[in-house]
């Protein structure tokens, strides 16, 4: 039913999701050497990644139900748009727990969150419906970690019905930080507490070609990590997250060597698929180093310039084309 031979994939981030949605208009708007744009056959995300790309599903969906087919470039501005017009502080998504009901939360052991998010539950609920996502042409997966178990899975609609924007809202709440989703008895958090950015699905899909937008960079610098590591909660979630981003780098160097491998085997004619393997091809977006925005104490501005962020990193990206990481091979293939 569904063509995911073109995958976007939406790594995490919180509010950092606004310099994805830069980096989707821009990509939503390109067009290639070739003549082509981009048109994503599957959405896979994860925490606000989920919400980015249920939105963007659901827009898609939006089209179907008209008998048309989706305008991605007009998708793309609606995201931003979304992003300029609901998400201008913290208090437009969530709400800092008192010192003294954290205290009373942790002594009667009913602790559930530092924060909560009934804003932003309220904003994707109100923009994104199953009955879209059911309609959509675009596959779109949402990841999702059930703590009582330690498992990783994929949500969609297909799966999930009508319960599938609880699945969403579950993927975008960070444990400790966020309320856990309670879903059919199971505690749900995060999905990018095991996979920061969903790859394999896409793959094991049928995924070609991946544009993958990610919002951490390899590294950060000096005076930047000092500041982190001198905050405990900081020091907590840089934790985390340097263990998450391993997953996904390497699950990009496993998928960069396969092609690497092919390449080689098919030198007399070029790449070739071997063993149900194929060449894959990437886009791969991300900061230099860390965005400049708290996740709790933030402005307009902030996410405008968070935006603005992504686009040029998009931009910079899209210059390059879709790469494999066997394009210094060539040559030494044709000297051997």
């Amino acid at each position: 039913m569904f063509d995911i031979s073109n995958a976007l994939v939406l790594s995490g981030g919180n509010v950092k999701g606004a310099y994805q949605a830069g980096a989707i208009r821009t990509l939503l708007n390109h067009t290639f050497q070739d003549g082509s744009s981009f048109i994503p056959g599957g959405i896979f995300g994860v925490s606000v990644g989920s919400m980015n790309g249920g939105f963007l599903a659901d827009r898609a969906g939006q089209a179907a139900l008209k008998g048309k087919d989706p305008d991605w470039p007009q998708i793309g501005e609606e995201i931003v748009e979304f992003w300029r017009s609901n998400i201008t502080s913290f208090g437009s998504i969530g709400k800092k727990r008192s010192t003294i009901k954290l205290v009373a939360c942790i002594i009667s052991g009913n602790f559930d969150g530092l924060t909560t998010m009934k804003g932003a539950e309220k904003l994707a609920r109100s923009n994104i419906s199953a009955e879209n996502l059911k309609a959509s042409k675009t596959y779109f997966s949402c990841g999702v970690t059930n703590m009582a178990t330690g498992s990783y899975f994929n949500a969609d609609v297909g799966t999930f019905g009508d319960d599938i924007l609880d699945y969403v809202v579950a993927s975008t709440r960070e444990p400790v930080s966020m309320p856990i989703v309670w879903v059919k008895d199971q505690p749900l958090v995060d999905g990018g507490l095991r996979n920061i950015a969903p790859l394999k699905p896409a793959i094991k899909m049928g995924a070609k070609k991946m544009a993958v937008i990610a919002m951490k960079p390899d590294h950060m610098s000096v005076i930047t990590a000092r500041k982190q590591f001198g905050n405990m909660l900081k020091l907590l979630r840089r934790t985390t997250s340097t263990l998450t981003s391993e997953i996904m780098n390497n699950d990009l160097a496993l998928a960069r060597q396969v092609n690497r491998n092919l390449t080689l085997e098919g030198a007399g004619g070029g790449p070739v698929s071997v063993s149900g393997k194929r060449l894959l091809e990437f886009i791969e977006t991300r900061p230099s180093e860390r965005l400049p925005i708290s996740v709790t104490n933030f402005n307009s501005t902030d996410i405008q310039n968070l935006i603005k962020i992504g686009e040029a990193d998009m931009a910079k990206q899209l210059t390059k084309g879709w790469l494999t990481g066997t394009e210094n091979m060539a040559q030494s293939v044709a000297a051997e």
